[in-house]
This record gives structure tokens, C-alpha cells and sequence, in this order.
């Protein structure tokens, strides 16, 4: 007599158990994300990456407009789609896009940068604070006061040009019937309130920013004039009232400099950096 029915089928049994794997995956893959294990303050896990709360919050308040205040109930399109974007930038890093995109890696540097000077950005220095960097950086907020120009008037841009260059070249200018010097124009240092009043503010502006003895055409009222820069006398603002944003905003700069440099030379000392010298 057989005994084929008294044993069970090992075949089958097997097959069951796959099944039953399987089945087991497929309802951990469609199990709501809100019964999975995770930390406080956690919406979700993609892979070894947790997607924060605070993290859809400030997403939330950026494509939105609603605050955490606001949002009641879990825009789960929203949550969908940080876990897409989580997956993709895992995908791109497995490729080593951060690595050898030139674009990705500059947005990673940016991000970095911006996260590193978040708090110098955002520093609120008290006045007598501005005041002490104000006298320590007094050249950076020095400007030219007083002013000293040669100049030369004419109806002919070629010929304007043509006698700034005779002055780039170190060679002998003598006003003629064709280019005439403004003789009305003090010869001295003068405030560049004063000079504006000769040649305008744009060009006492644009002249106070040049190196001392060099020259430059302007077109002005229906003329030419060649202007030469002779000297020129810088003077500091030292009442912060005057300028206040201005060294605030300078402050920070600074404040977020020395933030970055601190940190590149920190990894700078734990990275194994080797150079090949000339």
C-alpha cells in the first residue's frame, strides 16, 4: 500500500511558504506610512534617511503658503513627493552626480555655505558693537571728499578720444580749436559737491572711483569732455547714524567669512589632502 497520502508534499510545502513571503512583503509595501516604527518628529524613512516634520513644514510653507499652525491634516501628496525627491537625490549620489555634475555640485556648495553663515546672516549686533567695527574698518567706509580734474570739452567724441589717449601715452596735450579746456574749473582740490556742479554727479562719481592720474570721456549735454583725474583726498565716516545699514551689512559679511573659514580649515584638518607641487 502507497503511502504517497500520509506524507505531506515538500513541494508544496515550500511553494506555501513563499507565497506567504511574499504576501508578507507585499503588505509591508502597502502598510500606511503612519504605522511604521519611527522617531519623534518623523513623517517618514527613506532608506537610512529620516524626512523630518520640520522639514515638511518649511516645504509646506514654501509651495503653500500654510503654517504648521495651519496644517491639520497630512498633505500626503506633499509627503509623496519629499520621498520622491529623497530617493532621487539618493539615486544621483549612487551615481556620483555630486561628484562629477558640475551643476549638483555647485548647488550642494551653495547649500553648505548657506547653512554655515545662516547665523552670521541673521546676527543683530548691538550699536556699540557697529560703532567698535566701524573704527576698526574705517577704510571700508572711507570716500573721496575732495576732488582734482583736468578738463577738456568738445563737440567730437573721435577727437575727445583721441586726446585721452595722447594723455594715456604721456605725450604733450595742448587745448586747440578743436578740444578746449574748461577754464572756468578750479584748479585746486575742491569737494565733489562743488565739481558736480561743473560736470555733473555721475561724472565726479564716476571719476572719485578712479586710480589717481587716470583719464576717461564722458558725454555730457550735447558734448564731449575728457576728464583727467589729478588727485583726489578720501575722508572716513565715523557717525554710524549716517551709515548704519551699510556697516551692518558689512559686519555680517565679515562675521560670515570667518564662519566659513573656520569650518573649511576644520575639515581641512580631519581630510587627507595631498597636492602635487610643480
Amino acid at each position: 500500500m502507497s503511502d504517497s497520502k500520509s506524507k505531506p508534499d515538500l513541494r508544496l510545502l515550500g511553494l506555501g511558504a513563499l507565497l506567504g513571503l511574499v504576501a508578507a512583503g507585499v503588505g509591508l509595501l502597502n502598510r500606511p506610512l503612519s504605522t511604521l516604527t519611527l522617531p519623534d518628529g518623523a513623517l517618514a524613512r527613506v532608506n537610512d534617511v529620516i524626512i523630518s516634520r520640520d522639514s515638511y513644514v518649511r516645504t509646506l510653507a514654501r509651495t503653500k503658503n500654510v503654517s504648521d499652525r495651519d496644517a491639520i491634516d497630512l498633505d500626503m501628496d506633499l509627503l509623496d513627493r519629499l520621498i520622491d525627491d529623497e530617493l532621487l537625490v539618493q539615486r544621483g549620489i549612487t551615481l556620483g552626480m555630486a561628484q562629477s555634475d558640475l551643476v549638483v555640485r555647485q548647488a550642494v556648495i551653495d547649500s553648505l555655505i548657506a547653512s554655515i553663515t545662516a547665523e552670521a546672516d541673521a546676527a543683530s549686533p548691538s550699536d556699540e558693537e557697529l560703532t567698535e567695527y566701524l573704527h576698526q574698518n574705517a577704510d571700508r567706509f572711507s570716500y573721496t571728499a575732495r576732488i582734482w580734474l583736468d578738463v577738456w570739452q568738445t563737440d567730437s567724441e573721435s577727437i575727445a578720444q583721441n586726446f585721452i589717449q595722447r594723455l594715456r601715452n604721456d605725450e604733450d596735450v595742448v587745448a586747440d580749436g578743436d578740444i578746449q579746456s574748461m577754464a572756468d574749473f578750479p584748479a585746486e582740490l575742491i569737494p565733489t559737491e562743488m565739481a558736480a556742479d561743473y560736470v555733473g554727479p555721475s561724472i565726479v562719481a564716476a571719476t572719485a572711483n578712479m586710480p589717481t592720474g587716470s583719464s576717461a570721456v564722458f558725454a555730457r549735454r550735447g558734448r564731449w569732455l575728457a576728464v583727467r583725474l589729478r588727485s583726489k583726498e578720501l575722508s572716513a565716516v565715523t557717525d554710524l547714524s549716517l551709515i548704519r545699514n551699510r556697516v551692518l551689512i558689512s559686519y555680517r559679511r565679515n562675521l560670515a567669512q570667518a564662519s566659513l573659514t573656520q569650518y573649511v580649515n576644520q575639515l581641512r584638518q580631519r581630510a587627507d589632502v595631498t597636492v602635487s607641487t610643480p
